[in-house]
């Protein structure tokens, strides 16, 4: 019975302090550039736990998306981390310039990537595919193209 309680207890410690080690820093704060470029804010709530937002605008687009992250550290390299999450955004897109008609964009968003914090210095790096589905038209013509590339200023 005592051997159990110890294994219990070294392997409660060794899930905590891998969950610890998946992140490095409180917010981010940066730019995101492929599809949906634009600014990207990240904030964790829990070690392994973050929220995401992306706001992404041009002059015929905008859009606001919000993203749940779990996120944990890649077994065997240093500073780099996984994470998948899902999500929801809500915008405008206009269609046509020559009828000025907008359309709204209202959807959901899954996200799954790599993010490197460098160790001496406050950034990451953060690759990721980002598909979306809009359920308010027909505009779902990036479930090929989420890819996107962030870098973002880290912060307590």
């Amino acid at each position: 019975m005592r051997l159990k309680k110890l294994l219990f207890v070294t392997v409660l410690i060794a899930a905590f302090t891998t969950t610890l080690n998946a992140q490095q820093y409180g917010n981010a704060f940066g730019v995101r550039l492929g599809y949906d470029s634009g600014l990207t804010f990240k904030r964790f709530f829990s070690p392994s736990n973050a929220a995401e937002f992306i706001l992404s605008a041009s002059p015929n687009y905008f859009q606001l998306t919000g993203l749940y992250e779990y996120q944990l550290p890649v077994e065997g390299v240093n500073n780099l981390d996984w994470y998948v999450g899902l999500g929801a955004h809500l915008g405008s897109i206009h269609k046509n310039k020559d009828d000025y008609k907008n359309s709204s964009l209202i959807g959901a968003d899954l996200i799954a990537g790599l993010e490197y914090v460098f160790p001496r210095a406050p950034f990451n790096v953060s690759l990721d595919w980002k598909p979306s589905f809009n359920f308010t038209n027909n505009y779902n013509d990036y479930w090929f193209s989420g890819f996107a590339i962030s870098l973002r200023y880290t912060f307590m």
